[in-house]
């Protein structure tokens, strides 16, 4: 499951939060895969067929490209940096040479502890959020698998649909479950 460390924007939060309820997009892809995701255009037909829920949203939300560069050290990944661009472009040279400086650079600080590092005095980001958020998604998964008497997989994706089907952030579901203020219920049969 991706869960968001950090978001700089608006829109960033929107796109990983997006990422996070559908379990598809170029983030989720790049914690599977060696390299950098280079998506210049969400328009195009390949990033629809490879990701179709993600891109047709992302683009209605004013994404044009997305660039996901996974954090790795040795064998161990441990995130991945997004960058965004509202109109479709692909990087050039010097700015993936800047981008991946700037993965490697975010790799270091996450080593380092770097939930006190800052810029322009501000944390670089709310780590205490985000992993409360998703500490909320997964408890609410395992309430959802006792609900349902379903498997964790198959209750995270049912808490997915639902924040997806009724347009809400996947972390305010969670803390309505959580917070028993919605209850799933198993499916009536059909015969």
């Amino acid at each position: 499951m991706v869960e968001r460390l950090c978001a700089t924007t608006p829109l960033a939060r929107e796109i990983e939060e997006l990422q996070a309820t559908l379990g598809q997009g170029p983030g989720v892809a790049a914690l599977s895969c060696d390299g950098p995701v280079l998506t210049p255009d969400l328009h195009d037909a390949t990033p629809r067929r490879r990701w179709p829920a993600f891109a047709p949203a992302a683009v209605q939300a004013g994404l044009g490209a997305v660039f996901v560069f996974p954090l790795r050290t040795g064998a161990v990944q441990v995130g991945a940096l997004s960058l965004h661009r509202a109109g479709p472009k692909p990087l050039t040279d010097a700015q993936l040479s800047d981008a991946l400086s700037l993965a490697d650079m975010a790799l270091e600080i996450m080593l380092d502890g770097g939930a006190d590092t800052c810029v322009e005095d501000r944390p670089l980001w709310n780590g205490f959020a985000a992993f409360h958020d998703q500490a909320e998604v997964h408890q609410a998964a395992g309430m959802i698998s006792a609900q349902l008497d379903v498997g964790i997989d198959e209750a995270l994706v049912r808490l997915r649909a639902y924040a997806f089907g009724h347009e809400r952030p996947l972390a305010d579901v969670a803390r309505d479950v959580v917070r028993r203020r919605l209850k799933f219920t198993p499916d009536p049969q059909t015969d």
